[in-house]
């Protein structure tokens, strides 16, 4: 019966974690950023908000073969930024070695030295940046910022944004009251089993 009982409570608990999570995905145009040329710096915004009743729970960055022009020791950063302007924006930097980015909005990675093989790549974004994407979703503008100080050909930048139903405070009361009174039943069963 113990064993049952854990199992409904496992369960219940992932139905509730995964139930209603959706998947949004977001491309810059152009995909490839204008293949991220070294002697520039680029900025890519979206409006697009939260629906009502959901937060952001995860998010992820996907770069589709995406190869360094030569063996040269190289970079690319790549910043979540708040509010910037909508569409791809490029500033030229003349190939200016470092982060032209810091100081705008928060460090997501830093890839140093990619090969000149094409490959795939995929950042997850962490907890700590999981959080601040919702504050900077919040008024529906965000971004990301990238700086290459080298030149990447690619075939296409994703962002996958995935949310989940905020649970209204009632309900997760009412949710968190059956469960005690299910652990109190299967506590009351087992004791009454035992003699």
């Amino acid at each position: 019966m113990k064993r049952i009982l854990f199992l409904f409570i496992v369960l219940t608990l992932i139905s509730v974690g995964s139930a209603g999570a959706t998947v949004y995905k977001f491309q810059p145009d152009p995909v490839d950023l204008y293949d991220l040329d070294h002697h520039k710096y680029y900025s890519w915004g979206e409006v697009w908000s939260i629906p009502t009743s959901e937060k952001i729970t995860g998010a992820s960055l996907f770069l589709d073969d995406i190869r360094n022009w030569d063996n040269n020791p190289n970079d690319l950063w790549v910043h979540l930024l708040d509010s910037p302007r909508e569409g791809v924006l490029v500033r030229y930097d003349g190939q200016v070695g470092g982060n032209n980015l810091a100081g705008f909005g928060i460090l997501l990675n830093h890839w140093e030295d990619l090969s000149t093989t094409a490959q795939d790549l995929t950042y997850d974004f962490n907890a700590s940046q999981i959080a601040t994407f919702n504050l900077y979703a919040a008024d529906g503008v965000w971004g990301t910022g990238w700086d290459p100080d080298c030149h990447y050909w690619n075939n296409g930048v994703t962002l996958s944004i995935e949310t989940a139903p905020v649970p209204e405070p009632a309900t997760m009361i009412l949710f968190g009251t059956g469960l005690i009174g299910l652990a109190g039943f299967g506590r009351k069963k087992f004791k009454s089993n035992k003699r």
